[in-house]
C-alpha cells in the first residue's frame, strides 16, 4: 500500500481554487515578495550636518576666548571702549608677564633691567608673527594687532617695556582690555572692550 505524502509548505492565508484564478484577488497570493534593499542615502544626510555645523559655527560667539581671564589680574574699567578682535594676549599681574598663558618673566627681573625691551617677549612675539605668515590664507595681512591685559596695580614702566617690546616685534597696533564701566560705552555684553594704544 503506497502513502501519500504531503508536501511542507510556508504556512499563512492561502486563498481558495476559485479565488486563486481570480484576476483581482489571485495576484497578491501565491507569489513570493521580492526583497528591497534600502539603502540609507547618506549624501543628503551629509549636506544636512554640513548646513548644521555652518549654522553653529556663525552662531557661536568667540568673545570669551579673546582673552584669558584670572583671578590675578584686576583690568581697569572704561566707559568708552571698542570690541576686540584675535589677537596676541599679552598678561601683565603684579607678579608676571604672561604671553598666551605662557610665563616671559617676573615684574621684578623687568623692573631691575635698565633694557628698554623685554628680549624674551620680543623673540615670542617675532615667532608667532611668522608662525601666521607661513599658514596666512590667501589675500589675509598680517594687521600687526596684540591685546594687553594689564593689572591695575602694575606701574607704567612696566607696562611701556612690553609696548616697545610689542613694538619692536612688529606689533604696532596695540589694544588694551579693559572693563565695561562708567556708562555710556558701547561693546561687547561680557564687558571686554578695548581701547586703541
Amino acid at each position: 500500500m503506497a502513502r501519500e505524502t504531503k508536501v511542507i509548505v510556508v504556512p499563512g492565508k492561502r486563498p481558495g481554487k476559485r479565488l486563486m484564478r481570480s484576476r483581482v484577488f489571485g495576484r497578491g497570493f501565491g507569489q513570493s515578495k521580492k526583497e528591497t534593499n534600502v539603502e540609507l542615502n547618506l549624501v543628503s544626510m551629509i549636506d544636512v550636518f554640513v548646513l548644521l555645523v555652518i549654522f553653529l559655527i556663525q552662531q557661536f560667539s568667540a568673545d570669551g576666548d579673546l582673552l584669558f581671564l584670572t583671578d590675578k589680574i584686576k583690568m581697569p574699567e572704561a566707559a568708552n571702549y571698542q570690541q576686540l578682535e584675535r589677537a596676541p594676549v599679552i598678561q601683565i599681574s603684579p607678579d608676571e608677564i604672561t604671553l598666551e598663558g605662557m610665563i616671559i618673566a617676573t615684574t621684578t627681573e623687568i623692573e631691575g633691567q635698565e633694557l628698554w625691551n623685554i628680549p624674551k617677549l620680543e623673540e615670542e612675539l617675532r615667532d608667532q608673527k611668522k608662525a601666521f605668515e607661513s599658514v596666512r590664507a590667501a589675500g589675509e595681512e598680517f594687521k600687526g594687532d596684540v591685546n594687553i591685559q594689564a593689572d591695575v596695580a602694575v606701574p607704567f614702566k612696566i607696562l611701556k617695556k612690553v609696548m616697545y617690546s610689542a613694538n619692536q616685534a612688529g606689533y604696532f597696533n596695540i589694544n588694551f582690555a579693559v572693563l565695561a564701566g562708567g556708562g555710556g560705552g558701547s561693546g561687547s555684553e561680557n564687558g571686554n572692550g578695548a581701547t586703541e594704544g
